[in-house]
Order: C-alpha cells, then structure tokens, then sequence
C-alpha cells in the first residue's frame, strides 16, 4: 500500500542507521492515550504485531508533492516541530500491517477523550466521503518503518503564513543529509 508519512528530520538517521523506525510511548500526550490504545488494540485484533510502541501515522496514497501535503503537515504539527525541520518519507508498506481509518472519525474519538465523554462506535471503515480529492482523509496506522519501504524522502519546508506567524520559522530548517538520500537510496 502506498503511504506517506511526516516525520521530524532526526527520524531519517535513525531509520538509516537502524532499518527501523517506531513509535515512541513518551511522545504521545497522556490524554491522548486513550485514543492510542483503541488503535493498538485495532491492529492487535488483525494480529499486527506492534512490538510495545504506538503506531506510526500515515495517509493513504503516495506523496502527491503538492499543497494537499503541506497543508495536512500545517495541520497537525507545532511550531517546535517546524522549528527542528520536518521531512515526507513516501513508503510502499504491506497491506497486512496497515490499518486504514477516516481521519473525521479519529478526529471524533480525540474528541470525545479530551472532553471525558463517551468514545463514539468503533469504525475502521472508510468510504466514498473520505478519499474527496482536496483533503486527505484516510489515514492509516502501522506498527513500524522499515528503510525497504521508504520511496522517497524530501524536506518539507513550512508553509508561508507560519514563516509569518512565527518568525524562527525564517531560518532554514535543517536540509536533507546524507542520511536521508541514503535511506532512500538503500530503499530503491
């Protein structure tokens, strides 16, 4: 399955350097757990093994390189994340170890974990509503990267009303290092 997925830019050495990139349990936000665990306990019930670690986010189709990708990375990412430098890895995964959802649903189920109300029915499904062409909507979880499945890697650079907003934005986020052509050197 043909995914993409963003990343902080030290995550390409470490994928480069390991073959394997996780979740981390640390950087996922206590209240937030909750909406984790439905997910983990998803891919455990289709028997994807998810080794501890929370899933690895991801949106279906391959990296389309266009506003759709910069404007979904706007949506989802802090200003420290922009700050430390942000790269597109577009993978070609197994579709045995990708569990696909509409992004509206999870949206539906942080929501109900952060208010304390009750989770809504559980639904991986995912329909004609979410694969609109403007935005991303399917989005899918995995155990973990492999540097095989990596396609391609490439800087993302943030949008330009965040440069406005927030001016250490202005400074050039790191580049691609010989870390991350490699990684997707070695995957081609």
């Amino acid at each position: 399955m043909r995914l993409w997925t963003v990343q902080h830019h030290g995550a390409v050495p470490v994928l480069h350097e390991s073959g394997l990139l996780t979740g981390d349990w640390s950087r996922v936000a206590p209240s937030l757990r909750p909406g984790y665990d439905l997910m983990v306990a998803e891919m455990r019930r289709r028997g994807i093994d998810d080794g501890g670690c929370p899933p690895v986010w991801a949106w279906a189709g391959p990296d389309s390189r266009d506003g759709r990708v910069l404007q979904t990375a706007r949506s989802l990412l802090s200003q420290v994340e922009w700050e430390r430098g942000v790269v597109v890895l577009d993978l070609e995964v197994p579709d045995a170890l990708v569990v696909t959802s509409s992004y509206g649903w999870w949206n539906d189920v942080l929501a109900a974990v952060l208010s304390g109300e009750p989770l809504p029915p559980t639904d991986f499904s995912t329909g004609p509503d979410d694969e609109r062409e403007e935005e991303f909507r399917i989005q899918a979880v995995l155990p973990l990267v492999r540097r095989a499945w990596v396609r391609d890697v490439r800087p993302l650079a943030p949008p330009a009303d965040l440069v406005e907003d927030w001016p250490d934005l202005r400074t050039e986020p790191p580049g691609p290092s010989a870390a991350v052509n490699g990684a997707a050197d070695e995957a081609r």
